[in-house]
């Protein structure tokens, strides 16, 4: 019995597509599931995580074009819609000419014709035109471009909500069950009293003293659960303050904020419903905030790789990273959605503006995120969910007459304007205008408003939370699930900061320069501490050049060496000042020598 051509034509092409992607893992589908491969992408023989979803179609007689800029491959309606739509995972569609040995990808997923041609439906089959330029090996660097956007495009896809919930309206004609919460003798009367100056020692920023006495109550074996709840509570807000206010990596001012839900969620597990409600909202916050955080370094380290341009295949990991972290930060927000909708309507609601504000504050966070990382659409989706809720905190806060809440949704819904003339800060207003001219509070969040405008046009205070450049490291860091804080990384994070200037060795001569030296690890690079890498002192002028692991020992030698008895040094003038932009024109004017292009 003779095999059919179409069998033979099949393995040839399935040979091209395995010597394609030969230095990773293709693993072929047993049964037709409407795709032909999944293929596992390795670096330096490690998983990175990332897969893709391959359809291989080959052909003896491939049809290309006149002028061959392209070749046409039918698809049947359904299989292109499973393809291009349905599957939650980066798919292509691949062509193999198996007599001229050539493989050339498109990106379904993005292509508009494809998709325009799917939401019209009125054909039984369409073609997809695939550009002879996206061949493979050589169009390596624009597959693994088209293999981050398809991602892209994936998640996209899973973090879109169908409606924004109107929580307010949700509220309507659901009434409130409100605790007694009245100090029922001296000692909870002497508590709250402790708590409350301690909360205005905070606004004073003493946060050791705020939390000193916050702990004397929780060491005070009478105080009832309400009390300690709240004290807890009250503590993880001014512990985390005092963090972010310090040198300690911010990831450790998330840590701390789902610590505080986490005890107050073991604090409440047999209830009240009342304290249980606000320890659920205040953990899952916590928790939105932990992958923000994470959110955060993944997004420095893929725009810069992004704009050095120089690694495709890590751009693409990064991609996937920050995709995979994204798609978790989605998941979160659906959840915290759920919870807000469930506040919305609990009888209990009157206990929640507080800790729903901070929801609603991360999601803004995460909508800046979002955004950053060319997510604009639901970026901007999550921004209205996070003044939805908002809202909701004022509507709760108001029903129970609750100014100190007023006061903070007024002022707290102000991280989601951008604009100075923007709605989100019109409404503030009108809350804030109700209040009376002499009040405290009116006076506190017109002042706050202001900052906030004045924010908006690119001031920036003294007061204000600021992140180090060694805080960008260790952000960076965390985001790989490294501890910053131990001795391997802390010392390298020490010299990257120390060596990142090299004004101090090239400022005694104009004949000088600094590359990365030979032999660096490859991950320092990736995560952002290249610094720490070993580095080499050029002179240009006579070609001499010296290497080691930091920039002084560098320079001791290379001074000693060379510089010392040097006729024809000369220093640099005196206004001359060494930035990273001046770095990057050296490095292009350079790369004869160091054989590496920014």
């Amino acid at each position: 019995m003779k095999r059919p051509p179409q069998h033979q034509t099949d393995d040839k092409g399935d040979a091209i597509f395995r010597d394609a992607f030969a230095q990773w893992a293709v693993n072929a589908s047993e049964k037709d599931y409407g795709w032909d491969y999944v293929v596992e992408v390795f670096r330096d023989n490690v998983s990175t995580g990332l897969l893709f979803n391959a359809q291989l179609k080959s052909s003896t007689v491939t049809a290309y074009s006149a002028d061959e800029t392209f070749i046409s491959q039918s698809l049947e309606m359904d299989a292109a819609e499973y393809l291009a739509r349905t599957l939650q995972q980066p798919t292509f569609l691949f062509h193999a000419d198996v007599e001229k040995k050539r493989l050339f990808w498109s990106a379904v997923q993005l292509d508009d014709a494809v998709i325009g041609s799917l939401d019209k439906g009125e054909t039984q089959s369409l073609t997809v035109r695939i550009s002879t330029a996206n061949q493979l090996p050589g169009g390596f660097g624009h597959f693994l471009d088209d293999l981050r956007k398809a991602h892209h495009i994936v998640v996209s896809r899973t973090l879109m909500v169908a409606n924004d919930t109107d929580f307010v309206d949700a509220m309507r004609g659901r009434p409130i069950e409100k605790v007694d919460d009245v100090a029922g003798d001296l000692h909870e009367k002497a508590f709250r009293l402790e708590m409350q100056t301690a909360y205005e020692i905070l606004r004073t920023e003493d946060v050791a003293e705020a939390a000193r006495r916050l702990k004397s109550i929780l060491a005070n074996p009478a105080a009832s659960l309400a009390v300690r709840f709240n004290v807890t509570n009250l503590l993880g807000d001014v512990e985390w303050k005092g963090l972010m206010r310090s040198s300690e990596p911010q990831s450790v001012a998330a840590d701390r904020r789902l610590l505080t839900g986490r005890e107050l969620c073991a604090m409440t597990r047999k209830g009240p419903k009342h304290l249980r409600l606000f320890a659920l909202i205040t953990r899952t916050a916590a928790e939105l905030g932990i992958i923000n955080q994470k959110h955060l370094g993944l997004t420095m380290n893929w725009k810069a790789h992004r704009e050095l341009g120089e690694d495709p295949l890590w751009v693409a990991i990064l991609s996937h990273k920050l995709d995979v972290s994204i798609a978790a930060a989605g998941r979160k927000y659906k959840q915290a959605l759920r919870l807000a909708g469930i506040t919305a309507r609990s009888p209990f609601r009157w206990i929640a503006p507080l800790a729903i504000i901070k929801v609603a504050k991360e999601i803004t966070v995460l909508a800046g995120l979002l955004e950053s990382a060319d997510f604009d659409t639901a970026g901007q989706q999550f921004r209205n969910s996070a003044f939805q809720i908002f809202r909701m905190a004022a509507e709760i806060a108001i029903e129970t007459k609750n100014i100190d809440a007023i006061f903070e949704v007024a002022i707290g819904v102000l991280v989601i304007e951008t604009s100075e003339n923007g709605e989100i800060l019109a409404w503030s207003r009108s809350i804030v205008s109700q209040w009376k001219a002499e009040s405290e509070y009116r006076k506190r969040a017109e002042e706050f408003t202001a900052r906030t405008i004045q924010r908006l046009r690119g001031v920036r205070f003294e007061t204000d939370i600021r992140t180090t450049d060694r805080q960008v490291h260790e952000n960076l860091l965390a985001a790989f699930g490294l501890d910053p804080r131990l001795p391997r990384w802390a010392g390298m994070i020490d010299l990257a900061l120390k060596d990142a200037d090299l004004g101090r060795v090239l400022k005694p001569c104009e004949h000088t320069f600094v590359s990365a030296g030979p032999g660096n690890d490859l991950m320092l690079d990736r995560l952002g501490l290249q610094a720490a890498g070993h580095k080499t002192l050029h002179c240009t002028l006579h070609g001499y050049e010296v290497s080691g692991p930091t920039l002084d020992s560098v320079n001791d030698v290379f001074t000693r060496d060379h510089c010392n008895s040097c006729p024809d040094k000369a220093p640099r003038a005196a206004d001359w000042v060494f930035s990273d932009g001046w770095q990057d024109k050296e490095n292009n004017r350079m790369s004869a020598i160091t054989g590496r292009r920014r």
